[in-house]
Parts: C-alpha cells; sequence; structure tokens
C-alpha cells in the first residue's frame, strides 16, 4: 500500500494496520488519543512507564498519513539529547516496522530537537551571535573570575566560592528572578543593599555582604569573558532569544522560520519553566497554538531547584483555552506488587492533576523492605548483602541493577565500600567520589603530610588548620626562608626560626604540628627496628591510629566551626570519619592504605576503567533516574534531611495553592488546638518567619482578624503565608520525586527503613519489614 492510498484510509482502518504492523495492542486510552483530530490543544498525562514516546510518534506518523502534516512540518521537542535521540529511533523503527508490513510514509523526518538547540539554532539567525560557541561551565575562566574575588571566605576556597556564586545565578535565571543575569529584577534600580538583602534569601548559606558583593563582580566579568570570546551559555540561549525577540524585525525573522511547522509537541511538559514558554508560544503560529500537544506527567514534575514550573501543567486550562485531556493510565514498566506500594503515597499530595494509577505487569514484581536500628551507612547491612549477591549473580546483567540516592553523600561511601568489594560504580559525579570530597581530603592528606613528609599536602590543608591567617603564615614562612618547601620537616625548622624572630601567634600551631610529626616520626623508627610480625602489625595499627587522630585534632576547630555556620553538614562529616576509621582499621599498613585510595580513585574517575572491570553498578541520583528503567532497584539514602516528621504536618495542614483566607481559618484551628506541634513543625522547616511575627507585640493570634487590620502585621503574616506554602510545595515535590525513584523498578525494588528515614517513606504501603540487626 502506498502512501497516496494511506490518505484515503479512516483513521480507525490506519490504526488497525499500526497494531498489526508494530504487533501492538493499543488500549482505548490510546485509541482515544490516536483519534486526535488536530482541531484543539490536546494535554496527553502520561503516567510513569505510560509509553509517551511510543504514543507521540504514533500520533505523528497517523498525522502524516491522513495529510495534516508532511514529516518536515512536525515539532518534538524535549528537554534531554537522550529523548532527543530516542525519538529519532522510534521513529526511524517504526516506519522500517510499517513499511515492511505495506504501510509507506513520505520521504523525511519530523524536527525532533531540545529546547537548548532549537533556541541556539534560532538565537544563530542573530549576526551578533552567527559565530557563537557554546560554554559548558563557567570554570573554563577560573583564573580571571577568581581574580575578581577580593574578599576570600576564612573557611572555603575561591574555587568554593565560585561554585555557590554560579548556583545562586543560575538560581535566580531558571527561577525567572533575573532580567539581566546578574541581580533580582525587583531591585535592578535600587541600592546593592537591596539586592544583597534579596538574593541572601535565596541562599542556604550565611555569606557575608562582601560574598554578594564578589558575587557582582565575578557574574559582570563572567558576560565579559563571554562577550569578548565569543561564548553563549545554556542561559544565554534562553535569556539573549528572548530579549532579541524584543525587536519586531527579529521576533518576524524567528516566526517565519517556526511558521514551517503544522503540528508542534512538547515532550516531558511538566519541566517547562517560565522563559521556555514565553519563548515557544511566541515563536509558533497561531495556527499551530490552536493545537498544540503537550505530553507530561505532573507526578513526575521535579526540577523546581532549576526553574521549571509544574503550573503550567497543572493548570494547562488556562494555559490552552478549550484544551482537551487524555490520560495513558497504564504502567507497562513497573510490577503491579511494586507499584501498589507506591500510589497511596503519591495521592496525598493536594495538588495534582485526577488520573487512575495501573499496572500492565499483573501480578509482577517484589518489594523487599529491611528495618535497621542503625541511622547512616552500615556495611553489615542484609540489603547490601543481597546488593553484592546479586552483582555477582552470573544469571544477572550488571546493567539491570541500580542504586538510587537523593544525595551525592549517600553514594559516596557506599560506592566506596562497594570499590573494596571489586565492583565499581559509575557515579557520574567526580564530587561525589569518597577521595575527591573535601572532608576526605583534609583528613587524608594531612595524614599524608605528617607520614611521607611532604610538605605539599600540609600548605593544601593550612587553612583547615588555623583558616585563611595561618594559610597566610606558611606562605610567609617560605617567602622568609627564600626556599620551596618538599618537606614538611624542612618548613618546621623554617617556621622554627620565623616565629622566634617576629614573634607570631601561630607559633603554638607550628609546635603542635611538630609535637605530631616527632611522634609519627618515632613509629617510623620503632617500625624499622621491630624484629618479629606481630610486633610490626601492633606497631603499624598503631601507627594508623595515631595519624588519623593527629589530622583530626589538628582540624576539629576548623570543622566545628563550617558546621556551626551550616558550610558542612555535621552528620555529613561525622559519617566520613566514621566510615574511614573503619576502613583504616582493616590495613595493616599506611603505605598499602594510601595505594589502594589511589587506585580506587583512578578507577571511579574514568569509565574506561571501569568498563574493563568485571563487575559494575550503576550509582544515579533521583533526579537523574527519571526516563530510566530497571529490573533491579534499590533505594539507598533516603533520609530526614530536609523533610523531618513534624513537617509534613504543615503539607496536610497548608497544602499548596490554599487561598489566604482558607490559611488564616485553618491557621487559628491548629493554633489553639496544637500550639506545641505547630512550633515544632515551623522550626522542622525552617520557617524562622514565625519568630518575628510571635517576637511582635501587636500580634494576637487568638483575635487574628484585629491583627491582620494592621498593614504592618498583615504584610508580615502574609510573608509568613508564602513561606509556609513554598514549603509545603517542596514536600509534594519530595514525594514526586519518591514516586519517580519507586517507578524506575520493573521486577524488583529493595528499600531500607532506619531511624532518620524520610518520613514520606512511611506513606508508602510498606510490607512486612525484614529485621536487620545493622
Amino acid at each position: 500500500m502506498g502512501y497516496k492510498d494511506i490518505q484515503d484510509l479512516s483513521t480507525k482502518a490506519i490504526i488497525d494496520l499500526m497494531e498489526s504492523g508494530l504487533n501492538m495492542k493499543f488500549s482505548d486510552e490510546q485509541i482515544a488519543i490516536l483519534n486526535n483530530d488536530f482541531t484543539k490543544p490536546l494535554l496527553v498525562n502520561a503516567c510513569a512507564g505510560s509509553g509517551k514516546t511510543t504514543i507521540f510518534i504514533l500520533m505523528a506518523l497517523i498525522a502524516i498519513a491522513k495529510g495534516n502534516a508532511d514529516p518536515d512540518e512536525i515539532l518534538g521537542i524535549t528537554f534531554s539529547h537522550k529523548s532527543r535521540v530516542d525519538m529519532g529511533e522510534r521513529y526511524d523503527s517504526f516506519v522500517s516496522q510499517l513499511s515492511d508490513a505495506g504501510l509507506e510514509f513520505s520521504i523525511g523526518r519530523p524536527n525532533f530537537t531540545t529546547f537548548h538547540a532549537l533556541f541556539y539554532q534560532l538565537l544563530r539567525q542573530n549576526p551578533e551571535y552567527q559565530s557563537a560557541q557554546v560554554l559548558t561551565s563557567y570554570r573554563l575562566f577560573m583564573r580571571d573570575l577568581s581574580d575578581q574575588i577580593k574578599h576570600p571566605s576564612n573557611v572555603i576556597t575561591k574555587a568554593e566560592m565560585l561554585e555557590e556564586m554560579f548556583d545562586l545565578n543560575d538560581y535566580m535565571i531558571n527561577q525567572g528572578l533575573t532580567t539581566d543575569g546578574v541581580l533580582p529584577t525587583a531591585t535592578q534600580e535600587q541600592p546593592l543593599s537591596a539586592a544583597i538583602k534579596v538574593m541572601s534569601e535565596f541562599s542556604r548559606q550565611n555569606h557575608s555582604q562582601e560574598f554578594y558583593e564578589d558575587y557582582v563582580d565575578v557574574i559582570d566579568k563572567y558576560q565579559e569573558l563571554k562577550r569578548r570570546n565569543g561564548y553563549i551559555d545554556f542561559n544565554d540561549m534562553k535569556m539573549l532569544l528572548l530579549e532579541s525577540m524584543k525587536d519586531p524585525q527579529y521576533l518576524n525573522y524567528y516566526q517565519q522560520i517556526m511558521s514551517r511547522y503544522k503540528i508542534a509537541v512538547i515532550d516531558e511538559f511538566q519541566d517547562i519553566d517560565n522563559l521556555q514558554w514565553q519563548i515557544i508560544s511566541q515563536l509558533l503560529s497561531p495556527e499551530t497554538m490552536q493545537h498544540l500537544i503537550v505530553i507530561g506527567d505532573d507526578d513526575q514534575s521535579i526540577y523546581s531547584f532549576r526553574g521549571s514550573n509544574p503550573q503550567y501543567i497543572l493548570n494547562y486550562k488556562r494555559l490552552l483555552p478549550n484544551a482537551q485531556k487524555h490520560n495513558l493510565s497504564t504502567n507497562y514498566r513497573t510490577g503491579e506488587k511494586i507499584l501498589k506500594r507506591v500510589i497511596p503515597l503519591i495521592k496525598h499530595n493536594h495538588v495534582r492533576l485526577d488520573k487512575k494509577l495501573l499496572s500492565g505487569r499483573k501480578d509482577v514484581g517484589k518489594f523487599v523492605l529491611y528495618s535497621s536500628k542503625k541511622s547512616g551507612f552500615s556495611s553489615g547491612s542484609k540489603m547490601l548483602k543481597r546488593l553484592v549477591k546479586q552483582i555477582n549473580d552470573p544469571e544477572i546483567n550488571n546493567d539491570d541493577i541500580a542504586i538510587l540516592v537523593r544525595y551525592n553523600s549517600s553514594r559516596m561511601l557506599l560506592a566506596d565500600w562497594l570499590a573494596n568489594q571489586k565492583i565499581y560504580a559509575n557515579i557520574n559525579n567526580s564530587s561525589a567520589i569518597l577521595q575527591n570530597n573535601i572532608v576526605y581530603r583534609i583528613i587524608v592528606e594531612l595524614m599524608m603530610a605528617l607520614w611521607q613528609d611532604k610538605y605539599k599536602y600540609f600548605a593544601d590543608q593550612a587553612n583547615r588548620i588555623g583558616f585563611r591567617a595561618y594559610k597566610d603564615h606558611t606562605g610567609k614562612v617560605e617567602a622568609r626562608a627564600n626556599d620551596e618547601f618538599r618537606k614538611l620537616s624542612k618548613y618546621l625548622l623554617a617556621a622554627e626560626a620565623y616565629n622566634a624572630e617576629t614573634n607570631t601567634p601561630y607559633k603554638r600551631t607550628d609546635e603542635r604540628v611538630q609535637v605530631y610529626f616527632n611522634s609519627i616520626k618515632r613509629f617510623k623508627q620503632r617500625l624499622s627496628e621491630a624484629d618479629n610480625l606481630e610486633s610490626k602489625t601492633k606497631l603499624s595499627h598503631s601507627l594508623i591510629e595515631d595519624l588519623y587522630k593527629a589530622a583530626t585534632k589538628l582540624t576539629d576547630k576548623y570543622f566545628d566551626y563550617m558546621e556551626e555556620k551550616n558550610f558542612m553538614s555535621k552528620t555529613e562529616v561525622n559519617d566520613i570519619k566514621k566510615y574511614l576509621e573503619e576502613e583504616l582499621e582493616n590495613y595493616q599498613s599506611i603505605d598499602d592504605f594510601f595505594f589502594d585510595e589511589e587506585r580506587k580513585k583512578s578507577i571511579l574517575s574514568s569509565r574506561m576503567e571501569q568498563g574493563k572491570q568485571e563487575h559494575r553498578i550503576q550509582f544515579l541520583s533521583l533526579h537523574q533516574a527519571k526516563g530510566l528503567e530497571f529490573k533491579y532497584v534499590y533505594l539507598y539514602g533516603l533520609t530526614n534531611k530536609e523533610v523531618e516528621s513534624a513537617g509534613v504536618a504543615l503539607n496536610d495542614w497548608f497544602p499548596p495553592e490554599m487561598a489566604f483566607d482558607q490559611f488564616v481559618k485553618k491557621w487559628k484551628t491548629v493554633y489553639n488546638k496544637s500550639y506545641e506541634f505547630l512550633e515544632r513543625a515551623l522550626s522542622s522547616a525552617h520557617i524562622d518567619d514565625y519568630k518575628d511575627i510571635t517576637n511582635n507585640n501587636a500580634f494576637n493570634p487568638i483575635n487574628l482578624e484585629k491583627t491582620l487590620d494592621k498593614k504592618k502585621e498583615f504584610a508580615m503574616f502574609h510573608g509568613f503565608y508564602k513561606e509556609v506554602e513554598n514549603y509545603s510545595a517542596f514536600v509534594e515535590e519530595e514525594r514526586r520525586l519518591l514516586y519517580v525513584g519507586v517507578t524506575r523498578a520493573q521486577q524488583e525494588l529493595c528499600l531500607r527503613i532506619a531511624p532518620d528515614s524520610n518520613p514520606l517513606l512511611f506513606e508508602l504501603n510498606l510490607p512486612k519489614k525484614k529485621t536487620s540487626k545493622k
């Protein structure tokens, strides 16, 4: 049957031929979607594992078959390169299979693209950006940007300061909070102090005013370096394109380019951000917008931290007048016995589109639960023993197993422990390798400095011993001695002379280092003189223990300060120290430890090296795992770091999108009945505005209406209302994140419950626990 013959067929006949040619049986929901007549906007609300890419390709083929559009008149937009490639491969495969079955389609292919690629292509039509190259990271200009930091921190390096500055910058751009890419839009006509006050609210760290002053200089310099060198980054692709669209000439030109597309489909619509929607809704023709197709799942909206706005999919009726909605409710990926466990959890969310969640794999799946009385990493847990057994099972392909975590710190220790078992993880993030972690490096490099008599390791960590001032002191000793020290012992001799001449306040610190160095030196001597294996072994264990104690004692004030100022998590620091202590206990030679650590680092840092190993494991964050699937999934390290049990109550009482008058009414009820628990919930959510309100004598929590008649008190309480709403929305996104994790599993899902577990885990329909003593 030729192309012209297809156009004479009814939609039903084409669907029947597709079922036969592709050996598929379409559900009633799928058939309803494939009968789309392209006269109205359409939202396909597709649950996890429902085959949304398949339905998109089938819709495109039917549109081509019916003569609604030629292949190159169809635009498919997604968010990742992987999804774009998957769309193209799926399209080619379906066309080939249908051709074998006698269904011929016109030559050509839809334009499958990402938002970034599309915007970059359009922006290069502007003469100013025709030769622009893509800049993937600010780190290309690291040295120049570091020079803009005029107020270095006492506790973190310039590189770490830059990372925090660019995280802040990305957040503001992706949230649509800045139009110039530097300062908040709301304060651009105001003094810098006003901008600093607003920016400090976006940062989790308590930075000084000088940090934000340097931030402005750094970002300004970054913008200048990009312009001078002909680069644009991913944020520029949105911001510069939107800015150029203000010029009617360019807007008209972009619209002419986009006018070729008669049908447009946006995939993963729950992930779209404000700028992306502003751009695409202006560039597509009014006719195309009238039957725009968007495909997504509000239950998988998990990227608000990078600017995604779930309100677009949740309020699609307001966005696309006359829009129709069709659901894809059947999950063909996750076994029914796993899926039924997560449905109660996601239904706790107040703000979501209504849909059923069904499994296409009846009576399939295994949900294995382990209970532990210990928090943190535990190498002896039964769940980890099961994991190692499956990885070593010759009948199981390692690529079918994945460990999913919420935080980098969770995968760091487990990946290292697995490497000790000759199982190597593809971590996909070099900062998540234990040997690259700052806590680990501080301790281990100081141990190496003392044992190997290497000054470089000591100098690199000097600011962790006595902050920046001590680091400056070591530099002055070098300059005074007119020598580039290779040995720590040489530095200590020079420091003794320098301190005697200048009477510096760092004499005692240098003397402490000297004491530890001498102690290790004596151990070396005793080891060399030991005449039997038992004595050598005993001395080696004592030496390793003393090296570790020396490194931690030299840095205890630094870690205390970093934890107190929330630059470091006390739990994470303690977990790493505890793990390091336990690992050192397994060694009889400190040199063997240093050698093994370097080898592990080299393998975990290189995909090529990992590929040479017999056993591997995929280690992904929950965000990275979205869109993927595995036969065996381990959810690991899901702690109460962000969401505590008391905080979940705020979401129950005050769901997102609750009207202000309803909030006031509910507040009075909760305040009168559960005052103490309410305070605990607000504290666990880190909502500090409540203290400002309660400390205000004009605030009357009993007669709230009278209080809110006052302008100042109303503003304070409304600000508090927005903060509670934001936290409640955050809790719902954490639920969606957990839902995404569970629905990656095809056959088996393993989960460990511990005293520090995320309280949202208990909203799952948990099976009977397998008790673990560790």
